[in-house]
């Protein structure tokens, strides 16, 4: 007989979780909701680290226990019309917090076909569209690779309120949930200079559990603080606080998103977790001490929850129900799931291009592009205009875009140089002085950010157009570039990210006798339109 769990191992409360919540800022917060929350996650985590991943059911598992009472308090602060989450692989619940079923993060992690990807991934994508309220956009395996993405949804947010007056976004901001070792990453930096430059509405949500799977935090980042190394930086608020102590993560967590929403441009905010469990299910922890994992079990912010809030706000009998109240609902989603069938394989190249119906109509994804924003196409044609006098290549890409600006105020062009300069290639000449630096501006040396700036606009609805001046310096952009392309695929069409790139794919000069090319050969590449 197979001998099955009980329930999460509780151990003894350390004497500093005793101190109760207080009134004032955690007063505001509805203590029940969070609970809930993390025993649903604990639940989930519990059942595929115990039964799921050992019978093979589960390939690869995040454990988010120690990081998860924190991410079910910043959810309750995500009340915008527009805010936006960029995550990473240990954000499930965080998505829980924002209306992810069981049912729906079971199935995901199970590689089924009503999970958040169809099971096209092994439980890392997690996303939720929602157009009307807080939403989380794609994840995907790279490791800080959310950073440039939330930057592009906090611009389009400003600009949106700026330029297209849209009230709706006013004071909507975007989240990108990160842990401490992606903040090494080229995505975090080429986000942090394009965030404070522009001091746009946005939060960055870092979670620092001391360790890089195995690298402790100090052989990644000096001192083992990032919060602490970017003190100087300019047009940067920063907090830092103890996430293992749920009243005083909510203080911070409400500070942070408050400043952000005032406008007092980009926040950081590190709050240091105990990981619970191994990196991923694989992973047995062997590089720490007995004594260091039993003191991070002492850390939990569960029991120092369970502390602040019983039997003040909750009685001990409630918190029970709510317990089994949860792995109820975790074994019931279970059993639903494994009555359905598997992802069927002959599904599985279904939305790696734009799909029709049956009837014709264009199968939409839910969020993300134009189309999905209620907003048609400008009118064209195919009947041939009469023949005019020949232009070269370049003076074509600059009229197209002078058209696309003037007809589409959704359009943006920008790129490094594109903007006073006019380029280097002179493509976008006098673009800026006609439609301004909101709508043609120039940028950063960096690859990553133009191209993931790009994605989280589209994916707010704006229709960017990105330039990378050489196809040799593309390389720094290639993950946001696949990102961007399989993204419809990844997300079975809950989301994609119309954008056109602009890269000059080749230069040269023919022979005296022949005529000469007089620019660069353009190629336009069109992503997951």
């Amino acid at each position: 007989m197979k001998r099955v769990a009980s329930g999460p191992k509780v151990y003894p409360m350390p004497a500093s979780a005793s101190r109760p919540v207080q009134t004032g800022s955690a007063a505001t917060i509805d203590w029940r909701r969070v609970l809930r929350t993390t025993l649903l996650s604990r639940a989930l985590d519990w059942i595929a680290e115990t039964r799921l991943v050992p019978e093979r059911k589960v390939l690869y598992q995040f454990s988010a226990r120690g990081h998860d009472v924190t991410q079910a308090l910043l959810g309750q602060y995500l009340t915008g019309a527009r805010d936006a989450v960029a995550p990473y692989y240990r954000s499930r619940p965080l998505a829980l917090a924002l209306g992810l079923s069981a049912e729906e993060a079971l199935a995901s992690t199970m590689m089924r076909a009503q999970g958040m990807s169809a099971g096209r991934d092994i439980g890392v994508i997690i996303n939720l569209p929602n157009r009307q309220g807080p939403c989380m956009l794609p994840a995907c395996g790279g490791v800080g690779t959310q950073y440039t993405p939330a930057t592009g949804w906090a611009q389009a947010l400003a600009y949106r309120v700026r330029v297209l007056d849209d009230q709706q976004c006013a004071g909507s901001i975007a989240v990108v949930h990160g842990g401490d070792a992606s903040t090494v990453t080229n995505g975090f930096w080429a986000s942090l200079n394009s965030a404070t430059t522009g001091r746009l509405p946005l939060l960055y949500y870092i979670e620092d559990n001391g360790y890089g799977i195995s690298v402790r935090s100090d052989r990644q980042t000096p001192g083992g603080d990032i919060a602490a190394n970017l003190g100087a930086f300019r047009n940067l608020m920063i907090f830092n606080g103890d996430g293992s102590d749920p009243a005083a993560a909510a203080t911070l967590i409400e500070k942070s998103v408050a400043a952000v929403r005032a406008g007092e441009g980009p926040v950081l905010l590190r709050l240091t977790v105990p990981r619970l469990s191994g990196h991923s299910g694989q992973d047995t922890q062997a590089y720490k001490s007995s004594e260091e994992v039993a003191a991070e079990q002492a850390r939990d912010p569960l029991l120092r929850l369970r502390a602040q809030i019983v039997p003040r706000i909750v009685a001990e009998a409630e918190w029970k129900a709510l317990e089994l109240e949860a792995q109820a609902e975790v074994e019931a989603a279970l059993l639903r799931i494994e009555a359905r069938p598997a992802a069927e394989m002959d599904a599985v190249t279904r939305y790696i291009f734009t799909e029709y119906r049956d009837d014709g109509s264009l199968d939409l994804q839910r969020q993300g592009g134009l189309l999905a924003e209620g907003i048609p196409p400008a009118a064209g044609s195919d009947i041939r205009g009469p023949d005019g006098p020949r232009i070269n290549m370049l003076t074509a890409i600059r009229r197209t875009l002078e058209h696309e600006l003037e007809v589409n105020p959704r359009v943006l062009v920008f790129g490094e140089d594109v903007g006073r300069k006019g380029g280097v290639h002179a493509a976008t000449l006098g673009l800026q002085q006609r439609f301004g630096e909101q709508r043609v501006f120039d940028t950063s040396l960096s690859e990553e950010g133009i191209i993931g700036r790009a994605v989280g606009m589209a994916l707010a609805g704006l229709m960017p157009v990105p330039e990378i001046q050489f196809r040799k310096y593309a390389e720094p952009a290639a993950a946001q570039l696949h990102d961007c392309g399989t993204m419809r695929w990844r997300t079975a069409n809950r989301f994609a990210a119309p954008m056109v790139v602009r890269m000059p794919g080749g230069f040269f000069k023919c022979g005296d006798d022949r005529p000469v090319l007089t620019g660069p050969d353009f190629k336009l590449v069109y992503a997951a339109l």
